[in-house]
């Protein structure tokens, strides 16, 4: 679509401001069941989203259809949307930063690899799993490269593109021992397909769910509790949204009217870094085209900031810290980019080598049904393994974790240094110094 004949067409109809957001993507998916060719898929889509300005009312619409025939019928629509809007909430058209980072090109050699070889890829790892453990009954493999590329381009001047390219690497197996079963699950973000650490895959994958055959549920009480990093992304990523104005102007944020004071403990220092180098996750600019960059949420325990997009900041009489970005419906929502937890210097077998009995949760369930984001409560379906004088014993299953994010915020004693992020959200494995666990 000519962007400057929308823009001609759309001032003759009264349309002040218009703007156009277009994200193509790529995604090549190769998938194997029990080491044969289960699907493979190649899909390209292009989203477009056009907002203008009429009578003093925003409105926005999905295009389908990209070529200037449709122009006509996307001013008619935009103007329809417009009447109808009754908020006056402030809207922006946004002009455009005078510099944005640019992120560091990663090499990668998807190009390599052909659909076959992909597959052969999956098969081959499928293989030799099973070779090495005769009790896999069942396996599956995933290798999904995708790519975005998102322009914004608008009437007061911002035209920015940003590009991204990544893939994925999954292996599910079922494990049977006599009559117990157990499902193994190994997940890799890759910027190169021969990155793919297969050690590491047959940890999560076979290791774990073998340690985990004849696992039972543990006596109730108060524990010291480690939430594996993976784990505690999850967990933290639930309860993410208290950190949104969007959320706090809602009065739905348990964090409300706490800028700048004291709301978790001393040793708690949370980022939101889209620029952080080892994410899979990186943006310069945010869907509304604010600059990105990376800004603390927490230092030492103490809220410092919100996370806005514009029309939160012009409520709050502030300014966006670019976590602006479109929600599920095109809208555009307040979103962590990267959200990290700084960790200690201290690993993670020296973390808990002072715990007498505690539980090491290494999975948990029911998030969206356990968790409340506007109390902070949750009560999750947890399976892990007992932490007995300082090392990992046998494993756990059938237990109720309990507890409070804002609390547990307060009473987390270590960070360890084992960093990931997952998602968007990073941590090290936590230790909480007393949660309660309801087993038998």
């Amino acid at each position: 679509m000519d962007f400057n004949k929308l823009l001609n067409a759309a001032k003759e109809k009264g349309i002040t401001d218009i703007e156009v957001y277009e994200r193509v993507s790529e995604a090549i998916s190769v998938e194997t069941f029990n080491s044969k060719i289960d699907k493979n898929t190649v899909e390209n889509s292009t989203e477009i989203y056009v907002r203008g300005v009429y009578n003093n009312h925003i409105a926005a619409i999905y295009v389908e259809n990209d070529s200037d025939d449709e122009i006509e019928n996307i001013i008619k629509r935009l103007i329809e949307n417009a009447k109808v809007i009754e908020s006056n909430d402030p809207y922006f058209i946004y002009e455009g930063d005078k510099d944005y980072p640019k992120l560091e090109e990663k090499e990668n050699d998807f190009d390599e690899y052909s659909l076959d070889d992909l597959a052969n890829l999956c098969i081959k790892y499928e293989n030799e799993f099973k070779a090495k453990c005769p009790n896999i009954v069942n396996s599956k493999s995933v290798i999904e490269i995708y790519g975005n590329y998102v322009s914004i381009k608008n009437s007061n001047g911002l035209n920015v593109n940003k590009k991204s390219r990544n893939a994925v690497f999954v292996i599910q197996t079922m494990i049977k021992v006599e009559n117990d079963v157990k499902t193994g699950f190994a997940f890799q973000y890759l910027n190169n397909i021969k990155d793919i650490d297969k050690e590491k895959a047959y940890k999560f994958a076979v290791e774990r769910p073998l340690s985990s055959i004849g696992a039972k549920s543990y006596k109730s009480s108060q524990y010291p509790v480690v939430f594996e990093n993976k784990v505690a992304s999850s967990l933290i990523a639930t309860f993410s949204s208290m950190f949104s104005a969007e959320v706090v102007l809602k009065k739905a944020s348990p964090l409300q009217d706490k800028i700048g004071t004291d709301v978790f403990g001393k040793n708690i220092t949370i980022t939101d870094e889209p620029l952080n180098k080892i994410s899979f996750n990186q943006t310069p600019f945010d869907d509304e085209g604010v600059k990105a960059f990376n800004k603390e949420v927490v230092k030492d325990g103490k809220l410092v900031t919100y996370l806005h997009n514009l029309k939160t900041a012009k409520m709050m009489n502030t300014k966006s810290t670019g976590n602006g970005f479109k929600d599920r419906s095109g809208n555009i929502a307040v979103s962590i980019s990267n959200l990290c937890f700084k960790t200690s210097n201290i690993s993670f077998d020296d973390m808990i080598k002072d715990i007498k009995e505690g539980i090491y949760i290494t999975s948990i369930q029911g998030l969206h049904a356990g968790a409340n984001s506007v109390s902070g409560a949750f009560n999750l379906q947890s399976s892990g393994y007992v932490i007995r004088d300082g090392k990992i014993a046998e494993a756990v299953t059938l237990i109720i974790v309990s507890g409070n994010f804002i609390d547990m915020l307060n009473d987390i004693k270590c960070i360890s240094n084992d960093f990931e992020i997952n998602s968007n959200v990073g941590t090290g494995s936590i230790l909480v110094n007393s949660l309660s666990v309801s087993g038998k």
